[in-house]
C-alpha cells in the first residue's frame, strides 16, 4: 500500500511539475519564437528599404570638375577592394576631358575567385556610382585568377543655376 501511495504521489508531482513548469515554459518559448520571426521580417524589410535608398543615392552623377570626378572614381575603385585579400592591385584613373564621361578608370587585381567576385559585385552595385564598361576574370601567372575592370562615371548635366547670368546686349 505504501508503495502505491508513494507511486501515486510521485505521479502527481510529475504531473504538477509538467503543468506548472513545462507547459508555461513551452508557451513562453513559442511566443519568443514568434517575436523573433517578426523581428527578423522587420529587419529584412528595413534592409531591403536601405538597399533601395542606397541605390537611389548611388545613382548620383560624378561631381563636377575633372579632378573631383577622377578622385571620386578612384575612391570607388579603392572601396571595392577594401577588406578583401587581393594582391597586385593596380588602379588607374583619368579625367574624361570635356565629354559626357567624367572619368575613366581601370582596376586590376589578383586573388581568390570569391574575393574577386565580391569586388566586382561591389562595383556593379548602383550605390558605387560607377558604370562598368568591361569586367573580365582571367588566369593569372602562378595559378589563381586576375580581375580586370574598366569603369567610368558620367558627368553631371549642367545646372542652369550654376551658369553665370546672361548679359542682355547693349
Amino acid at each position: 500500500m505504501t508503495r502505491r501511495l508513494a507511486a501515486s504521489l510521485l505521479l502527481f508531482a510529475a504531473v504538477g511539475l509538467h503543468v506548472g513548469v513545462t507547459l508555461p515554459s513551452r508557451r513562453q518559448r513559442d511566443e519568443s519564437r514568434r517575436e523573433f520571426a517578426g523581428a527578423r521580417e522587420k529587419r529584412e524589410r528595413l534592409r531591403s528599404r536601405l538597399g533601395q535608398l542606397q541605390r537611389r543615392a548611388g545613382a548620383v552623377r560624378a561631381p563636377s570638375g575633372d579632378v573631383a570626378a577622377a578622385g571620386a572614381l578612384r575612391r570607388s575603385l579603392l572601396q571595392a577592394t577594401e577588406g578583401l585579400s587581393l594582391g597586385a592591385v593596380q588602379i588607374g584613373v583619368e579625367s574624361g576631358r570635356r565629354s559626357a564621361v567624367a572619368a575613366h578608370g581601370r582596376l586590376s587585381a589578383v586573388g581568390a575567385q570569391a574575393d574577386l567576385l565580391q569586388a566586382a559585385g561591389r562595383l556593379a552595385d548602383p550605390s558605387s556610382g560607377v558604370l562598368l564598361g568591361r569586367v573580365a576574370l582571367l588566369p593569372a601567372r602562378g595559378g589563381g585568377l586576375r580581375l580586370e575592370v574598366e569603369a567610368f562615371s558620367l558627368r553631371a548635366p549642367a545646372d542652369p543655376a550654376d551658369r553665370p547670368p546672361r548679359q542682355v546686349g547693349s
